[in-house]
């Protein structure tokens, strides 16, 4: 018990301290980027303080709008439409948005959506995370306006971005005062030196021979540089390289505009570590707990096994001496022993998957469902119409299929029984590079709204008077179907039966 505690108390402090940890690249990311969040309409529900200051619009005229509020008109139906698709589908969109402010004034931002995906993996909401790139348009519209009107074009860029001029062979020789701001370089120290001079070689070899390769074709790179300042500190710019092309359509100069994008890219690195963190914690803590489960369960085999024989030798030594009182008794002793002992044969089988490692192979479907009905049927007594369409063969663990296909069915069955015309259907289809497998029953059903209840251990959405179970067989699924690259949930209404869907990769070469 001391030992539990102690384990308990060290969990919980190492769950404040990610906690903590959480709050403070929260923080981070809320004083650096424009954030909001939207329901799966898009109406905002959320929109911190760059959001307001940035679209001159208060909390409260924000929250209960959807994005329409900023239309500037400047982008197609063709890419907005392309936008909600991507996050529709559960993707993280990245592009840049012209908006519109109150006052009738544009801005512009490089915008990430991420989706937040329910049990169905269905968007319920959507996280914007905007940096604000205007200063870095308008230099670019500019440029491109100066390119066809003017030849003098170096005034409008030295106020609001870092420029840097080269020849073919990358040389310096022109760069403001931005760039020696940034880069801790004078003006004199730049010129007549090529880019190595503030090239850490961060970049591969391949990155920057495909960057060169582009601009000596003649065409714009846009990209993101890490560079290394004279102090041998680094900074990120989010750069467009132009090249100025000659009579023979040769390159004879480059015109390089950048913004400065560091804090954004030492949050995204911030970020990017705490998620390596949590995950190496989850693992480690998974770990933990399926070492817990495998040793209690083990260590409960002992007494149980002595449950059992003592209530076998009383049946059979001394079974004339009880009434029959005794004897009900002495028989809910034993149906719960052998309740517990599936239980522990269960709670085994969930740690063991932890340890198990996945061997895949192509697997007939078809066939697989069929045996594992035949398994079921040595072991159930039940009259359901059982259809199967020709399934979709897939590449997986096929133990572990096996035993999706017997908790699935196994369930579908037990849930309808109490139905005169009991009739379960099994069916696939291929849909967006994943094969989507169902089987779906006429029984009893159960509510939506406890459904993020079903994959967990123990839970239960009936009682176990009225269906015999663990708790333990659909988070067992929904474990083996993750390890392999699925997922699974399911659709019910109460009394009108139900449908449960996995998906799995449907690639199988």
């Amino acid at each position: 018990m001391i030992e539990n505690s102690l384990l308990e108390k060290t969990a919980q402090e190492a769950l404040l301290k990610d906690i903590e940890e959480a709050a403070v690249y929260k923080y981070a990311l809320e004083e650096s980027c424009i954030v909001s969040i939207t329901d799966k309409k898009g109406i905002i529900s959320y929109a911190n303080d760059n959001f307001c200051r940035i679209s001159k619009y208060d909390r409260d005229e924000l929250i209960g709008q959807d994005h329409r509020l900023f239309n500037s008109g400047f982008h197609t139906k063709e890419y907005i439409q392309n936008l909600w698709t991507t996050i529709s589908e559960g993707k993280i969109w990245r592009g840049e948005l012209k908006n519109k402010t109150k006052d009738g004034s544009y801005y512009w931002v490089e915008t990430t959506i991420v989706p937040f995906l329910d049990l169905k993996g269905i968007p319920y909401q959507y996280v914007a995370s905007r940096s604000d790139i205007t200063a870095r348009k308008e230099t670019e519209e500019r440029l491109e306006k100066s390119l066809k009107e003017i030849s003098d074009y170096k005034y409008a860029l030295d106020e609001s971005s870092i420029v840097a001029i080269t020849d073919q062979r990358g040389i310096i020789n022109y760069s403001n005062s931005n760039f020696s701001k940034i880069s801790k370089y004078s003006s004199e120290e730049l010129h007549g030196t090529d880019d190595r001079i503030i090239n850490p070689e961060y970049h591969s070899k391949e990155f920057i021979r495909s960057l060169w390769e582009t601009m000596a074709d003649g065409k714009i790179w846009i990209g993101e540089l890490k560079n290394r300042a004279k102090d041998n500190g680094f900074y990120w710019i989010d750069i467009t390289i132009v090249p100025f092309l000659n009579e023979f359509g040769k390159p004879y100069q480059y015109i390089a505009i950048a913004a400065d994008i560091t804090v954004r890219k030492l949050v995204e690195e911030e970020n990017r570590k705490l998620n390596e963190d949590l995950e190496e914690r989850v693992k480690q803590r998974t770990e933990e707990m399926e070492a817990f489960s495998y040793s209690i369960s083990h260590d409960l085999r002992a007494p149980l096994r002595a449950v059992n024989g003592f209530a076998r030798i009383l049946e059979e030594d001394y079974n004339e001496l009880f009434d029959d009182e005794g004897k009900r008794l002495l028989s809910v002793v034993q149906e719960n022993a052998k309740k517990m002992g599936t239980l522990i044969d269960d709670l085994l089988a969930f740690s063991r998957l932890g340890r198990k490692e996945i061997n895949k192979s192509v697997i007939d479907m078809t066939a697989l469902v069929k045996n594992a009905l035949a398994e079921l049927k040595t072991s159930m007594n039940f009259q359901a119409t059982i259809e199967i369409d020709n399934l979709h063969p897939v590449k997986a663990d096929n133990v572990l299929m096996n035993q999706v296909w017997i908790n699935l069915l196994s369930n579908a069955i037990k849930y309808s029984s109490n139905n005169l015309n009991a009739a379960v259907k099994i069916k696939s289809e291929r849909q967006n590079g994943e094969i989507i497998y169902s089987v779906s029953d006429n029984g009893v059903g159960f509510d939506m709204l406890y459904a993020h209840k079903l994959f967990g251990v123990f839970q239960r959405l009936h009682s176990q008077e009225d269906f015999e179970g663990t708790g333990v067989g659909l988070a067992l699924v929904n474990r083996i179907l993750t390890k392999q690259g699925g997922k699974i949930w399911a659709e019910a209404e109460v009394g009108k039966g139900a449908c449960f869907y996995f998906s799995l990769p449907g690639q199988i070469s």
